[in-house]
């Protein structure tokens, strides 16, 4: 076998999926009760709009949207014979308990917006939706986008955090090339950007520097703790908070932003290098082998000189031809870069437990939000029953989205099989 170059072939990113590919999607009895399909499937869904939420005062907040002209369907079949499309976006505030979904909705409203001929060459639309939001409460929101002309749909699900003033959630991050907030809480160099606090009267704010290590996911199937970013920040910056002050991540590491040296909560912004989300660079592409790598494989890669031929070597062995290899390739980092966006919390996303769940067993079968955290089901047919696997939010002032895998003896011997499969050549599927 020749130590031929293998060319990594990632998939379509997320905004990319075009509107042409739609599929009629309705809700179901069960989206309605909490268990979701399709969440984490972008190809299930064919609306993909971004979503924000801002604490703007204790009485309401406002969800910030950013939908994607060329996945919606402009005509001019219409009653007025205007060329245009139609969005709706319809939303569900659920109210959470300690353990589970109550169940009951606490509010709920559909709005429709109009997208001109303008609007269709542009690469995005913006929009607002004030939402009632008490103080002092968190919340599921559940949000589906509709397209009027073609009936196409996207869902996704919100964690709305109001207990605290001084969380995330009380920021907004205003893009200065958009002028829109920002939906994602990573930057490239030089992305230039202003931030803003819900209470006016604050005229500063604390920037906290971290230098973050390359650190690897804990072991998976260990006692050991994940690891957390408990650390003494490098420098700590006090700048004016006011609109003419622009901000610029050029150094990698996570900025931890804060209004009160008092409080430890606040907004963490981050600056992870490279091309994140996505993976192009040979340590990046190398790093996620730990997952499928032993001890002693990933200490050698880390080890080589060459890291893109130490890659192409793993896969080529455990694909075991060109042709194969290829394939493994291009779903294993597909799944890696999903991750980055899906599940990036107070790390990258294909390094939380979500992230590895995801990239060895690919999107969930179906989903269960509660308010603790979520748990996926996989359907092993052959086995006639579906394998859990729970994850559960644990406190971290980094990040609301820091979720831990609860681990049991079905859910670790059920990853044990997925690495195994992954190694012998084959992507892991538990219906096969």
């Amino acid at each position: 076998m020749g130590r031929r170059s293998l060319q990594i072939v990632l998939g379509s990113m997320l905004i990319l999926f075009m509107g042409g590919c739609a599929t009629t999607e309705t809700t179901t009895k069960e989206e309605s009760t909490g268990y979701l399909a399709s969440v984490y499937n972008p190809s299930r869904l064919s609306l993909h709009p971004d979503y924000s939420i801002y604490h703007e005062s204790s009485g309401y907040s406002v969800l910030y949207i950013r939908a994607y002209p060329a996945e919606l369907k402009f005509s001019q079949t219409n009653e007025e014979s205007e060329y245009r499309a139609l969005l709706s976006i319809k939303y569900q505030l659920i109210p959470l308990d300690e353990q589970d979904l109550n169940g009951a909705i606490v509010d709920s409203a559909s709005v429709v917006y109009k997208l001109k001929a303008q609007d269709e060459k542009r690469p995005a639309f913006f929009a607002t939706l004030s939402i009632p939001v008490k103080e002092g409460m968190r919340y599921l929101l559940r949000l589906q986008a509709t397209d009027l002309n073609r009936g196409s749909t996207g869902l996704e699900y919100l964690y709305v955090d109001k207990t605290n003033p001084y969380g995330a959630q009380n920021f907004k991050v205003v893009s200065m090339f958009s002028g829109y907030p920002k939906f994602m809480r990573f930057f490239l160099s030089g992305e230039e950007f202003n931030v803003r606090y819900r209470d006016p009267s604050v005229d500063s704010i604390v920037v906290e520097y971290f230098k973050l290590e390359s650190e690897l996911p804990r072991p998976p199937i260990t006692a050991s703790t994940d690891y957390t970013l408990n650390y003494t920040p490098d420098t700590t910056f006090i700048f004016p908070l006011v609109d003419t002050a622009h901000y610029n991540l050029r150094r990698e590491g996570m900025y931890f932003v804060r209004v009160d040296q008092d409080q430890e909560s606040g907004l963490a912004l981050f600056n992870f290098g490279g091309s994140f989300p996505e993976v192009k660079a040979p340590i990046e592409l190398m790093e996620p082998l730990f997952y499928l790598a032993t001890l002693a494989e990933y200490r050698d890669l880390r080890m080589e000189s060459n890291h893109k031929l130490g890659v192409d070597n793993f896969w080529l062995k455990i694909g075991n031809s060109v042709e194969k290899s290829r394939e493994l390739i291009r779903i294993y980092y597909n799944r890696v870069v999903y991750s980055n966006l899906y599940f990036t919390s107070n790390k990258e996303g294909w390094k939380t437990d979500q992230g590895m769940i995801f990239i060895l067993f690919g999107p969930p079968s179906r989903i269960q939000m509660t308010g603790n955290g979520e748990r996926w089901y996989y359907f092993a047919r052959r086995k006639s029953k579906a394998v859990e696997f729970r994850f559960d939010r644990q406190p971290d002032i980094f990040s609301h989205q820091h979720m831990v895998w609860i681990q049991t003896t079905e859910s670790r011997m059920y990853w044990n099989e997925a690495v195994r499969s992954w190694r012998n050549g084959k992507v892991y599927s538990m219906g096969s």
